[in-house]
Parts: C-alpha cells; sequence; structure tokens
C-alpha cells in the first residue's frame, strides 16, 4: 500500500465530512474548508507520491530546481515543457504594465501593430515567448532575500556545521515584498530539525507551514516537493532525511473540484505499492559551491522508482489572483 495515499484521503474525507463552504472573494468561487490540518509522512514508507492520480513529477522537479536556482523567470520551466506558472507570470506582466502605451525601453513587452500603435500580448502570445518574470518568488526569496541573503547557502552550512541547531529556517514571506509578486507564497516557510540517531549520526525532519492549501491540486505537488528538497538536502548535507510534516491552514477544495473529490475518495489507497526517488551523487558541498550543485541538476536525472498510479483526474486550474 501507499501510506501517502492513506494520509491524502484521510485529509480529504475531513474536508468533506467538516468543512464549511463560502464565497472566495479573491476568486469569486466557493471554498469548502477546515481552518487547519498537520500532514506528515515518515521516509520509512518510502518516498511521499501520491498514487490514487497521477502525479506531474516532471512539473515537481522543475519547479523546485528552479527555486533552488533563485530564477524567477519562466524561461527554464518552458524549455523544459513546463507551463504552469505561464499564467502567473502574464498575471503579474499585466500588473507590472498595466497599460497598451510603452514608455521608452519597455517595447519588447508589447506587441507593435500595423500602424506602428502598441497593445499588451494576450496570454497566448505571452505563453508563446516562452519568457518573464513572475516578480519576487519563491526562488528570489530563498536564494536572496532583501537583496542580501541566501537562505538556502546559510541552511546547507548552518546544517553541516550543527544539524541540532534551531535556526535552520528559510522564509518565502516577505511582508515587504508580497505586493511584489504575481502570487504571494501558499507554503511560506519550512525548517529543518535536527534529530539524534541510535548510531550516534544525525537525521533530519524537514516541517513546512502553508497559510492556503488547495488540497486537491496543489497539496501533492507540495508533499512531493518538500520530500525531494529534503532527499536533496539529505544528499549535499549527509544527514540522514526522516520525515517531512506540513502545519496546513485554510485547508479547502474550489468548488469546481467537488465531483473531482467524490471520484478520488472512490479510489482505493490499497492498490500501489511505496516508491523511492533516485538520483545522481554529485559533489558534496564541503567541496562544492552550492550553485554548481544546483546548476548541474538536469529534470531528467530525478527518477521515481517503483511508482504507478490511478488515471489522471483532469481539473482546471483557477486564474491566478493576488
Amino acid at each position: 500500500m501507499s501510506k501517502v495515499d492513506l494520509e491524502f484521503q484521510k485529509l480529504c474525507k475531513k474536508i468533506v465530512d467538516e468543512g464549511k463552504e463560502y464565497e472566495n472573494k479573491n476568486r469569486g468561487v466557493k471554498r469548502l474548508q477546515i481552518p487547519s490540518y498537520t500532514f506528515r509522512h515518515d521516509f520509512a514508507d518510502g518516498f511521499p507520491a501520491i498514487t490514487n492520480k497521477k502525479l506531474y513529477w516532471k512539473g515537481i522537479v522543475g519547479e523546485l530546481i528552479w527555486f533552488l536556482r533563485g530564477d524567477n523567470d519562466v524561461k527554464y520551466l518552458n524549455e523544459n515543457g513546463i507551463k504552469i506558472w505561464n499564467k502567473d507570470a502574464y498575471n503579474w506582466y499585466v500588473k507590472k504594465y498595466k497599460n497598451n502605451d510603452p514608455i521608452e525601453g519597455q517595447e519588447e513587452f508589447y506587441h507593435k501593430n500595423d500602424d506602428e500603435t502598441y497593445r499588451m500580448f494576450t496570454l497566448e502570445e505571452f505563453s508563446a515567448i516562452g519568457k518573464g518574470s513572475v516578480g519576487q518568488n519563491y526562488s528570489v526569496q530563498w536564494r536572496n532575500f532583501n537583496g542580501n541573503t541566501d537562505q538556502i547557502k546559510d541552511l546547507v552550512k548552518t546544517m553541516a556545521l550543527d544539524i541540532m541547531s534551531s535556526r535552520l529556517k528559510v522564509n518565502a514571506w516577505n511582508p515587504s515584498e508580497t505586493d511584489l509578486t504575481a502570487l504571494p507564497p501558499c507554503h511560506s516557510e519550512f525548517q529543518v530539525i535536527g534529530v539524534p540517531l541510535e548510531d550516534g549520526n544525525f537525521g533530519f525532519e524537514l516541517h513546512w507551514n502553508q497559510r492556503s492549501v488547495d488540497t486537491f491540486l496543489g497539496l501533492p505537488f507540495n508533499i512531493a516537493s518538500y520530500g525531494l528538497l529534503a532527499k536533496i538536502l539529505e544528499q549535499i548535507t549527509g544527514c540522514k532525511a526522516l520525515a517531512i510534516e506540513g502545519t496546513l491552514k485554510c485547508v479547502h477544495f474550489y468548488d469546481n473540484q467537488y465531483d473531482a473529490v467524490t471520484e478520488l475518495l472512490k479510489r482505493n489507497p490499497n492498490t500501489h505499492s511505496n516508491c523511492e526517488v533516485e538520483f545522481p551523487a554529485l559533489a558534496n558541498v564541503f567541496e562544492t559551491d552550492i550553485d554548481v550543485i544546483f546548476n548541474e541538476y538536469k529534470i531528467s536525472d530525478f527518477k521515481l522508482i517503483g511508482y504507478s498510479s490511478d488515471e489522471e483526474i483532469k481539473v482546471e486550474m483557477l486564474a491566478p489572483t493576488n
């Protein structure tokens, strides 16, 4: 059986049974929501890849590498066939440029008409370009917080020096910059917590906080992403990843997901076996700067070994909003 599916179905059922429906003002749709939930997965039960609906593994790997590189332009994602941030990039483009009359130096961000006038790109035209910033997103906050703090580099160095430190935190929620990004971060921070092992070595758990949780579409993605981040930290620091745990707030389904949730809950969480993640060992962090390590990662290098799943349950992703 896949343990992560048992826990995921438990959460979904709790929302269905106990959730309160209300009108979400940001998106103009209804949401069924519970206030909070704690989601935990131990790596002794395999890698946390949901199997009761197909996981978008390529997108999970590509996005995480993008974050770790400190890249906030969707060019890298699009070059690898990953379109999940294009709507957010377009949302940021519209918010940033706002009108059809570009100032000098901004012409490349507009379509030039035959009569020499300009207009803003449509979403389709913008996506076809295959590049564009999303503002001060996770990538920027993780690697260049307030323009001067590389939180990931600091995290890795401190893990190597003192895995039992209570200061192993990375914050994506920057109050001074929540208006300077396409979408304020939903998973707002994470912390590495050291655990002494019986053999005298040390392991760690990775705990993340999430201010808002799109449970059906987003959470399986988040769970696998933080699971992969934990395994990457394990590989470059030598400390064993033991578990991940998410403290989830505003945990919801959107009303266009209700039928999909019903279908998911009909599926047997015991159908598929646990899987594992595999990727090449790279240079130890003591010998190589982490930028070199992250730039060497290729999406295709990351494999889910023994993974199988039920069919995809298609649900339309709602338009991005601030």
